[in-house]
């Protein structure tokens, strides 16, 4: 057994308004009191409480609540409780939402505890209570995820300077907690909405780091077809796996299928949309990525069925000089992560040591556009790095 694998056991909790004048029937059907006052989550095994302090994402297309909650810790010896932060709060209604109950316990067995410091981030506590609220704590991302920071933006796209800073972390987060022989992990979803962001308010430290299964959330208000262009989760399993993933009754996911989604994320933060509707349109984009010289500044022109030119005009528009969009560093980590043959494809550690990888970039960039208002959108052009 993984020494980093949670513990799963769902333990009696209570939950009880913050002022003692409400009584248990206030709460009605819901297991999270909805009144003007706040409610307060107790875990009576450690004693621990989370003051839920405002809505802060959706679970499974926006039936159940993703709160910041304040979070103070039960000292025995002083029978007192002490302020310890703030922390994320996933709840699951299992009156109403025992489907999604059964599909978030099978996948917080591949989840992974809490460590300070660690790349993928992991559940600090896992608990049940007997009012029917199953609930999940984790370390708190004020920024949300890069989906959602995208999503506010006028133009979507993340500057190619941008994408290798969150890349760059999201592959330290495989190579040293997921993809770690001989027992590697897969996250099998791995897209923009599960890069979380997080600044310190104190240290103004800034740090990316990954959600896997058990600690994903959708950030932000929930409005399904129009609150992001980036695919989610059941799209991915749907449309864009690796070909060793895709339409196969078997489970022939690993490592290299997770650094096809990579590249697929690539695109997906360059373009701003990955413009498919189904497979068929996937695979028609990438075929003429392989054989172009360069990427296109619109992935839309390659879904185009163009009629068939002339020996001559082939001849002319190979002489024209064509316009570069983005830097052949970039173009390069894209093809060999989207490579067909997956033994073809790099690992987490060699794409690190790439040359678009090993850019000395500008960190403090990339949060002050994260900081950015939304009046002040990112320029068209991707920047480029030659």
């Amino acid at each position: 057994m993984n020494p980093r694998s949670p513990k799963n056991e769902i333990e009696e909790t209570e939950i009880v308004p913050s002022s003692s004048s409400s009584s248990s029937n206030q709460q009605g059907s819901s297991s999270v009191a909805k009144s003007d006052e706040k409610t307060i989550v107790i875990d009576p095994v450690t004693k621990d409480t989370y003051d839920l302090e405002k809505e802060i994402g959706s679970l499974y297309g926006g039936r159940c609540t993703v709160y910041k909650a304040l979070y103070s810790q039960y000292d025995k010896e002083k029978d007192m409780h002490e302020p310890a932060g703030v922390v994320t709060l996933k709840t699951i209604d299992l009156k109403l939402h025992k489907t999604e109950f059964n599909e978030f316990r099978s996948q917080s067995t591949i989840g992974l505890p809490y460590i300070p410091g660690a790349k993928v981030i992991g559940s600090m506590r896992i608990f049940g209570t007997p009012s029917n609220l199953f609930c999940v704590s984790l370390p708190y991302m004020s920024e949300g995820s890069l989906r959602y920071i995208l999503s506010t933006r006028t133009n979507k796209r993340l500057p190619e300077d941008f994408i290798g800073v969150v890349l760059k972390e999201v592959l330290v987060g495989l190579r040293d907690e997921l993809h770690v022989e001989p027992n590697p992990r897969v996250h099998n979803t791995l897209n923009a909405g599960d890069i979380f962001v997080h600044i310190d308010d104190a240290s103004g430290e800034m740090m990316i780091k990954l959600a896997c299964q058990a600690s994903v959330y959708d950030s932000g208000s929930y409005n399904r077809g129009a609150s992001s262009s980036f695919l989610d989760p059941e799209s991915i399993s749907k449309l864009v796996t690796a070909p060793e993933v895709f339409g196969s009754k078997n489970d022939n996911s690993g490592p290299k299928s997770d650094i096809w989604l990579l590249g697929i994320m690539a695109l997906e933060l360059a373009y701003g949309v990955l413009p498919v509707r189904n497979r068929e349109d996937l695979d028609r984009i990438l075929e003429k990525l392989r054989k172009k010289r360069k990427f296109p500044r619109s992935l839309e022109k390659l879904l185009i069925v163009k009629k068939r030119k002339s020996t001559f005009k082939k001849a002319m528009n190979l002489l024209k000089p064509k316009e570069k969009v983005f830097s052949k560093k970039f173009e390069r980590m894209v093809r060999e992560c989207l490579a067909k043959n997956p033994r073809e494809r790099p690992t987490a550690a060699q794409l690190l040591s790439s040359s678009f990888f090993t850019i000395e970039r500008d960190i403090e960039k990339f949060k002050r556009f994260v900081l950015s208002a939304k009046k002040n959108p990112v320029p068209t052009d991707n920047c480029r790095i030659s």
